[in-house]
């Protein structure tokens, strides 16, 4: 399941040379960047869930809306085939994205798309413009963007509302989509893009793969219910399904015809791409199961889908934290104690607050020092690169304490957005989140149970009790004062519609979602 390279325990099991990687890949994986957004961490992983894929020399199988089982034995990459679609992409992006990265290449192959479907559509009405319909149907799918910016058309990405929306990384360079024209090969109209530079899908969503995978060693009985869960969640549109496809498969028909006829079917950076994914630390398989059963949870729950969209994509982010505080706190001390000391009162003059400020920096500075263990040697020895020490360390800084700080200020779990006293806190969605995840749907526990359990999955210290289990040996540590704490997090939990009294010293904490 595992490998060990100079005392680095990695999953899967392969010959990893990992010491040719910079520090911070060495030490949380293959690999978590900066610039990647929270979404894309979704839309990676949703990509991998829905592409076929094939395990060491296997043949590529039909592994659609799966996961994979690593045995033993296996010794190689773990490779999926994502579909790239860039017709679909094309439609619903082009004419909505800035003028000067529009391509004349791209604006003649979109011209020749509609075209190609307006003799497709009929309609009983002959006042009913086929122009319109067109782009209505672009107006209708561009509604579900999620990843604009000012990115080229190419870059941009949908929610996750249909696995035909999902969309690979595609990065098209100004120099060759000039070269390119309308009569230009489709291979080329097509295909010409780099769908492996990880600009934007820079492997964090194969990391957050790779430990579900983990996951599911340590609860294989929830692997096919987690597998269904996933799977509704990006095929509970159909309708979208089928606009998507009609778009598609249409200019595929026309365009792809001849080319199939000479060529191998299916044809590479046009029906599919090839990706590989690396390794990460098997220190992640420490809370692989509580991370499997979390996503199990949140994904049963009835939800509406764009709002467990949103918290799926929280939950990763807080999972992603999470797994990079353990392998801090393992690679420095060799066990995972370090804590999240959530300042739910937000009083200034509070002593949990303090304590609060000064817990975060510490989390902070343990996980950058986590990659000082590295093998920085080793990496400068073998890299392609004239960079100082303190160049690489500032860079590693970027993908680790500062990357952790990104995501948390993104969610909400990090505050303030801006300015210093940096600490733990907590907002609505994230008690959504936290309830869903941990409380299975229509369940309900006591609250003493779910403070234990969020101590339990990501060492959340918000009462009394966790922070005396946690600073045992502190007899100097008065746990009184984190009584307002916990009593102003069950008027959160209560505001939120989570918690009920049943008593003036018993409450429960319930997920009212059912299954």
């Amino acid at each position: 399941m595992s490998v060990k390279l100079n005392n680095t325990t990695l999953f899967p099991n392969a010959n990893f040379d990992i010491y040719k990687q910079n520090i911070q890949i060495q030490t949380y994986g293959q690999r978590l960047f900066r610039d990647q957004t929270l979404y894309e961490y979704l839309l990676e992983f949703l990509v991998i869930f829905s592409s076929p894929k094939k395990v060491s020399k296997e043949e590529m199988s039909e592994g659609r809306y799966k996961f994979e089982t690593i045995t033993e034995e296996h010794n190689d990459n773990l490779v999926y085939y994502p579909s790239p679609k860039m017709a679909l992409k094309r439609f619903i992006f082009l004419n909505r994205s800035e003028i000067d990265k529009r391509f004349n290449v791209d604006i003649d192959a979109l011209e020749e798309h509609r075209e190609l479907l307006k003799d497709k559509i009929s309609t009983e009405d002959p006042n009913i413009n086929k122009e319109f319909i067109l782009n209505v149907l672009q107006d209708l799918l561009y509604g579900f963007n999620a990843i604009i910016g000012k990115r080229s058309w190419f870059a941009q990405s949908l929610l996750p509302m249909a696995p035909e929306l999902i969309f690979c990384e595609a990065i098209g360079s100004k120099t060759e989509r000039e070269r390119i024209n309308s009569t230009s090969n489709i291979k080329e109209v097509d295909g010409k893009f780099d769908f492996n530079y990880r600009a934007f899908m820079a492997r964090g969503g194969e990391v957050y793969y790779l430990h579900v995978l983990q996951g599911i060693q340590e609860l294989p009985e929830i692997k096919e219910k987690l597998e269904s869960r996933i799977k509704s969640l990006i095929t509970s549109v159909p309708q979208l399904s089928k606009i998507s496809k009609f778009l598609q498969n249409n200019w595929e028909l026309d365009k792809f015809k001849d080319l199939k006829e000479i060529e191998e079917d299916p044809i590479e950076k046009l029906d599919y791409i090839k990706k590989k994914m690396e390794w990460i630390p098997d220190n992640y398989r420490k809370r692989g199961a509580n991370t499997v059963e979390e996503l199990l949870n949140l994904l049963s729950s009835s939800v509406n889908t764009t709002e467990k969209i949103e918290l799926f994509t929280s939950l990763i982010a807080l999972q992603v934290i999470r797994m990079m505080c353990l392998q801090a706190q393992i690679t420095l001390y060799g066990i995972d104690n370090g804590e999240w000391l959530i300042d739910v009162i937000n009083d200034p003059s509070h002593q949990i607050r303090k304590m609060a400020v000064t817990s975060y920096e510490r989390l902070e500075e343990n996980v950058f020092r986590a990659v000082h263990h590295a093998d920085l040697e080793g990496y400068m020895d073998k890299g392609e690169h004239n960079r100082t020490k303190e160049a690489i360390y500032e860079e590693a800084s970027k993908d680790s304490n500062r990357l952790i700080r990104k995501l948390g200020k993104q969610i909400g779990l990090i505050i303030p957005p801006k300015g210093g006293n940096m600490r733990l806190s907590i907002n609505e969605s994230l008690i959504k989140v936290l309830v869903l995840a941990i409380v299975p749907p229509g369940k309900r526990m006591l609250y003493t149970t779910f403070l234990n359990k969020c101590y339990e999955h990501f060492k959340i210290i918000i009462g009394s009790t966790e922070a005396k289990k946690h600073w045992l040996e502190n007899n100097e540590l008065d746990v009184t004062i984190f009584n307002a704490n916990s009593e102003k997090f069950q008027i959160m939990l209560k505001d939120c519609g989570f918690l009920r009294d049943l008593s003036d010293s018993t409450s429960i904490v319930e997920n009212p979602f059912q299954e």
